[in-house]
C-alpha cells in the first residue's frame, strides 16, 4: 500500500503511522500531545525514510532577481514546518494555511532575521502567501508597502468593571485550558478557581490603571493584559490549587525582583497575566499577543516605570519577549526541579526542556 500511496502521491501526502502499545497520557486522564509529538518526531518511521523527510519546494513564479531570498524563506519554512506541513512550500502558499501556528511564525521570523532579512511580525502574519512575505524581503519590492494587506487594528481600553466577565472569560479559557503549568495539577484545578481570583484582585487592578483589554474594530474583546506595580501589589488569600503557582512564581521571581532590579514603588510593572479570546485563529493570536506585548511597553512608559518584569512560561511569549521585544533573561528555570513547603514536586511530570523565564525589560 506504502509504494503504491508513494506512486500516485507527493510525500508529504504519504501517511506516515507509529505504531504505540499505549496512548501516552497526562496526570489528569487526558492525551499527553506533547509526548506524542516527541514521539512522532524522534521515531525511526514505517515508511523507514521520515529521517530523510524533504518538504516539497516549489520555486515557480520566482522571479531570478527575488530567488535568493526565496530559497532562505522557502527553505526556512521547510525547515521550521518540516514534517506538519501540510503542502508543497510555493509562492502561493498560506503559512498558517499549510501547517503553520503561532509558536513556529515567531520562530521563523527569527530565522529569518538571522539570516539577514528583517521582517516584522505585523507584515509576516498580514501576508496572504509567501509571495507577498518574498515581496517584503526583497529589495527592489521595499519601497511598496500597499503590497501587504494590513492587520486587524486592535485598540486597547484601561481595565473597567465593564469588561469583568469578558476578562473571567478569557483568563478561565487561557488558563485553565491551555497554560502550561496548570496541565501538571488540572485534576486539583477548577474553573471557579480563576473566577474567584479575578473576583478577589478585581477592585485592585481598576485602582491601579495598569491593565487593560484588547477590542477589535468591531468591539469583540480579544485579549487582556493585568499588570501590578510590583512593589505594590495586593494581599490576597488564594485557597484553591492556585496556591502552588503562586509559590512558585513567588520562588523564582522574588529573588530576582528583590537583589536585581530598581527598589520602591513605582519602578517595576509586574506583567502578570495575558490572555486571549479562545476563537482566535494562530494568525490572530500573534497580532493580539504582539499587540498587548507593546501595549504594556507603552503603560510602562506613559507610568515613568523603570520597566517591566515578568515570568514567561509559554514559548510564544517567551520567543517574542527574548528574540523581538530583547527582555533580558534573570533566570531560566526547570519547572519540573520545583519543590513546593509541602515537600512535593507539583510539576514533577514535565519534562526536562519546560522552562520559565523571569524576564526584565527597561523602558
Amino acid at each position: 500500500i506504502e509504494m503504491l500511496l508513494k506512486e500516485k502521491l507527493p510525500s508529504y501526502m504519504v501517511p506516515q503511522v507509529i505504531l504505540l502499545d499505549q496512548i501516552p497520557l497526562l496526570v489528569n486522564g487526558k492525551t499527553d500531545r506533547q509526548t506524542l509529538l516527541r514521539l512522532y518526531e524522534n521515531s525511526g518511521n514505517n515508511n523507514n525514510d521520515l529521517l530523510n523527510f524533504q518538504v516539497e519546494i516549489d520555486y515557480a513564479g520566482v522571479t531570478v532577481a527575488q530567488m535568493p531570498a526565496a530559497k532562505i524563506l522557502f527553505e526556512t519554512v521547510a525547515s521550521v514546518l518540516h514534517k506538519s506541513a501540510r503542502n508543497s512550500i510555493c509562492i502561493d502558499a498560506n503559512f498558517y494555511e499549510i501547517g503553520g501556528s503561532s509558536l513556529n511564525s515567531i520562530y521563523t521570523i527569527t530565522c529569518l532575521n538571522e539570516k539577514g532579512y528583517q521582517i516584522s511580525i505585523g507584515d509576516f502574519i498580514a501576508a496572504v502567501d509567501l509571495g507577498e512575505i518574498l515581496d517584503r524581503m526583497s529589495p527592489e519590492k521595499q519601497s511598496f508597502p500597499t503590497l501587504i494587506t494590513q492587520p486587524p487594528c486592535y485598540t486597547s481600553e484601561t481595565l473597567r468593571d465593564e469588561h469583568k466577565k469578558d476578562t473571567i472569560d478569557m483568563i478561565t479559557s487561557s488558563f485553565y485550558q491551555k497554560a502550561d503549568l496548570e496541565q501538571w495539577i488540572i485534576t486539583e484545578l477548577s474553573e471557579a478557581d480563576y473566577t474567584d481570583l479575578i473576583e478577589k484582585i478585581w477592585d485592585a487592578l481598576l485602582e491601579k490603571e495598569l491593565s487593560f483589554i484588547v477590542k477589535t474594530e468591531s468591539g469583540k474583546s480579544v485579549g487582556v493584559a493585568l499588570s501590578f506595580d510590583a512593589r505594590d501589589e495586593p494581599e490576597v488569600e488564594v485557597k484553591s490549587k492556585l496556591s502552588i503557582i503562586f509559590e512558585f512564581l513567588e520562588c523564582v521571581e522574588g529573588p530576582v525582583r528583590d537583589k536585581e532590579l530598581p527598589p520602591g514603588k513605582g519602578k517595576i510593572l509586574h506583567s502578570f497575566m495575558m490572555a486571549t479570546n479562545s476563537s482566535l485563529t494562530p494568525k490572530e493570536n500573534v497580532a493580539v499577543i504582539q499587540f498587548m506585548e507593546e501595549e504594556v511597553i507603552r503603560v510602562a512608559r506613559n507610568k515613568n516605570f523603570a520597566g517591566i518584569f515578568t515570568t514567561n512560561t509559554n514559548p510564544l511569549t517567551q520567543q517574542l519577549g527574548t528574540n523581538i521585544y530583547k527582555y533580558k533573561t534573570y533566570l531560566d528555570y526547570q519547572v519540573n526541579e520545583f519543590v513546593a513547603s509541602d515537600k512535593t514536586k507539583p510539576f514533577g511530570l514535565a519534562p526536562d526542556s519546560q522552562r520559565a523565564l523571569v524576564q526584565w525589560k527597561a523602558v
